[in-house]
């Protein structure tokens, strides 16, 4: 079965994320920015879905994903498995890490989404952030200033241990 990736970027670096998903996943995944004209048919394509939100300014989603969270308010996640991978800066940034995933996953509850991929917070230097819920994060942080080298091998294993079994269904 495959999984629609979903993201935004300014920079690049949520593009790179994306990219190195395709990589591990090859033919079971389709990528997609989440300002596609055609987004809401194409959330309602998968049982399995990535959403990548970087985290800007004061602890604020990327802007497409402002517009992304009213796009899911339209959209019914019941009997989707959704996990979040959160973009941040843990340094420069440490009192907002990855702040983006919080809004995302708050529209996605409201919308009955299977959430899945909390990631426990002691790997992280950080002040705080709001993207912690019961004591983990929402989804998986990623920093690709500060953990360049732990990326490719912190996405396969969440990838696996959160969608192995789905990806192996026919």
């Amino acid at each position: 079965m495959k999984i629609g990736v979903f993201y935004s970027s300014a920079r690049g670096k949520s593009e790179f994320t994306a990219t190195l998903i395709k990589d591990l996943l090859k033919e079971n995944c389709d990528i997609y920015k989440i300002a596609d004209t055609e987004i809401i048919e194409n959330l309602k394509k998968y049982k399995a879905l990535i959403f990548i939100v970087p985290t800007y300014g004061f602890g604020e989603p990327h802007e497409d994903w402002k517009d992304g969270i009213e796009v899911i308010s339209k959209v019914n996640f019941e009997n989707k498995s959704v996990g979040i991978i959160g973009r941040g800066n843990q340094g420069f940034y440490a009192a907002t890490f990855v702040n983006g995933m919080k809004p995302v996953y708050d529209a996605l509850v409201k919308k009955n989404a299977n959430i899945v991929g909390f990631t426990e917070v002691e790997e992280y230097d950080f002040v705080k952030s709001s993207a912690i819920v019961d004591g983990k994060f929402v989804g998986l942080p990623l920093d690709e200033i500060f953990m360049l080298q732990e990326i490719k091998s912190k996405l396969e294993a969440w990838i696996t241990n959160n969608f192995g079994e789905i990806l192996n269904e026919k």
